[in-house]
C-alpha cells in the first residue's frame, strides 16, 4: 500500500513537472502544519475556480498588462491539487460507508469475520488518509500561493496602451527651472537626500495650507476625517496585492538581535496615508450594510522606497499626503463615486493657477491590485516630463476577498468595492509649483488667516 500510495504522487507530480515543497511561501496563506506554527490572522477567500471559468479573459488581461505570469503553470498546479483533494474526498466517503456497514453489523456476533474485515479496511483508509494530507497541503499551498499573484481584472475604462487624459486645465509653461535650485535659493528646501529633507518658511506654511484646503473640501462632500497606524504587518501588505519581503516596494522593519527572522510576520512602516494602514483597521471586519458607502480621508505620513540618483521632491521616501479610501456594496456605486472625485480633483487643483491634467493609466503601468488608475499630473520642467501629484485607484473587491472584509446583507456575506488614492502629495505639488511659479509665494487661499480646521 505505502510503495503504490508513493508511487502515485511521485507519477502524479513527475508528469506535470511540478515542484511542491514544503518551503513557506506566503503571509497571507497558511495552511497545514504550518497553521499550528504560525498564527492565522485571516484566510483569503478563494474564487480562482469562478475565474477559470474566463480563462480567455484572464489571458487577455495580462496580455495587456504586460504582465509575466506563467498561467500554464498555475493550472498545472491547481489540477494537482484538485486531484489530491479528490483523493483525498474519495477516501473519506469510502471510510464513512465502510463505518455505516460497520454499524450495521458491530452488534452481530455471528458477522464477526466481516466486522473484523471492515475494521482493517477502515485502518487503511485511514492510514491513506493521514498519508495524504502532506501532499495534500503541500500542493495546495503552491496553488493557492501561485493564484495568489494573479492581478486584478481590469476596469472597462481601462487603456490598453496609452494613457489617455482626460481634463487639462491651462496649458504648460516651459523653461528649464529646477525647484530644488529655487527652493534653496530661497531658504525653502534643505535636502540633503531623498530620506532626509525640510521644508521651511513659506514652504512649510504651503504644506499646511494644501492640507487643511483639501481637508475642507472633503468635510463639505461628507467624507470623514480618519486615524490610521504608521506600522502594519506582512499579512496586511501582501493582502493589498504588494511584495512584503521585497525592500524595494515597502519598508521592513529588521529585528537589531541576531535571531532566527519569520520573513512573512514582520513590521512595515507605510504610514498613516496609505492603503495598507486602511485595510489593517478593516481586515477581517464585517460591516452592517446600512452603514455602506464609507467614506473616509486622513491627513498623514507616506512612505515609499524610491531607488533615484539624485536628489529630488519628486522622488522623496516620505510625503505628507491626503489619503481617502472609501468602500461601496457595488461596482455601479464605486463608479459613480470616481466620478465625483474627478470632481472633487478638479474642484482643488482648478483653484491654483497653474496648468494639470487628468489622464486614465494605460493598463501595462498598473499595480497588480489596481483594476484603473486616474492620475493628476503637472509638468515638471527640472525632469522634462509630467509627474503624478495626485491618484485615485480601483480596486473593486480584489483586496476585500483577500483580507475578508465583508458586509451581510440579506445573511448573505458579500464583499464591499474599495476605491483608494493620494489626493494630495505635498512635496510633488510643491516642487512642480516652483517650477512654473516665476516668483513663487504662498497662494492666499493657502495662508493662515484662510486655514480651516
Amino acid at each position: 500500500m505505502t510503495m503504490i500510495y508513493k508511487t502515485y504522487f511521485y507519477t502524479l507530480f513527475k508528469t506535470r513537472n511540478l515542484l511542491v515543497t514544503p518551503k513557506r511561501y506566503s503571509a497571507l496563506f497558511i495552511n497545514g502544519a504550518k497553521a499550528t506554527e504560525n498564527y492565522v490572522y485571516v484566510t483569503p477567500y478563494l474564487d480562482f475556480p469562478e475565474k477559470f471559468q474566463n480563462i480567455n479573459n484572464i489571458k487577455d488581461d495580462l496580455k495587456k498588462r504586460k504582465y509575466n505570469y506563467n498561467f500554464e503553470k498555475l493550472e498545472d498546479l491547481w489540477h494537482v491539487y484538485e486531484e489530491l483533494r479528490q483523493k483525498r474526498n474519495q477516501y473519506e466517503q469510502q471510510k464513512d460507508r465502510l463505518a455505516k456497514e460497520l454499524g450495521k453489523i458491530i452488534k452481530n456476533e455471528s458477522e464477526k469475520e466481516a466486522i473484523n474485515k471492515l475494521k482493517l479496511q477502515i485502518t487503511l483508509i485511514k492510514d491513506d488518509i493521514r498519508k495524504i494530507k502532506a501532499p495534500l497541503w503541500s500542493a495546495e499551498e503552491a496553488a493557492v500561493v501561485e493564484a495568489l499573484k494573479l492581478p486584478n481584472n481590469l476596469h472597462d475604462k481601462t487603456p490598453e496602451s496609452h494613457s489617455q487624459i482626460v481634463y487639462t486645465h491651462l496649458k504648460p509653461l516651459k523653461n528649464d527651472k529646477n525647484h530644488i535650485k529655487i527652493g534653496q535659493d530661497l531658504n525653502l528646501i534643505t535636502i540633503k537626500n531623498n530620506e532626509n529633507y525640510y521644508l521651511k518658511g513659506d514652504a512649510a506654511i504651503f504644506e499646511l495650507g494644501a492640507k487643511f484646503l483639501f481637508s475642507d473640501i472633503l468635510k463639505k462632500n461628507n467624507f470623514i476625517q480618519f486615524s490610521n497606524p504608521d506600522f502594519v504587518k506582512s499579512v496586511i501588505v501582501e493582502g493589498c496585492g504588494i511584495n512584503h519581503t521585497n525592500p524595494d516596494t515597502v519598508f521592513i522593519l529588521h529585528h537589531n538581535e541576531d535571531t532566527q527572522i519569520n520573513s512573512d510576520s514582520r513590521l512595515h512602516l507605510t504610514g498613516g496615508g496609505s492603503l495598507c494602514s486602511y485595510m489593517a483597521y478593516h481586515a477581517k471586519n464585517v460591516l452592517y450594510p446600512k452603514v455602506l458607502p464609507l467614506k473616509y480621508f486622513n491627513m498623514g505620513r507616506q512612505y515609499v522606497p524610491v531607488a533615484s540618483d539624485f536628489n529630488s521632491l519628486l522622488t522623496v521616501s516620505q510625503a505628507a499626503v491626503v489619503e481617502f479610501f472609501a468602500v461601496t456594496k457595488a461596482a455601479t456605486d464605486i463608479d459613480e463615486m470616481l466620478d465625483n472625485l474627478i470632481e472633487i480633483l478638479k474642484q482643488y487643483y482648478s483653484r491654483f493657477d497653474y496648468h494639470f491634467r487628468i489622464s486614465m493609466t494605460a493598463a501595462h503601468q498598473l499595480n497588480m491590485w489596481e483594476s484603473l488608475r486616474l492620475s493628476v499630473e503637472m509638468y515638471s520642467s527640472s525632469q522634462q516630463k509630467y509627474a503624478t501629484i495626485a491618484n485615485v485607484s480601483l480596486s473593486g473587491d480584489f483586496i476585500s476577498k483577500r483580507l475578508m472584509f465583508t458586509y451581510v446583507d440579506n445573511k448573505v456575506t458579500k464583499f464591499p468595492h474599495i476605491l483608494s488614492g493620494t489626493l494630495l502629495n505635498v512635496p510633488k505639488f510643491l516642487a512642480c509649483v516652483l517650477e512654473q511659479d516665476n516668483d513663487f509665494c504662498v497662494p492666499d487661499i493657502l495662508k493662515p488667516e484662510n486655514w480651516s480646521l
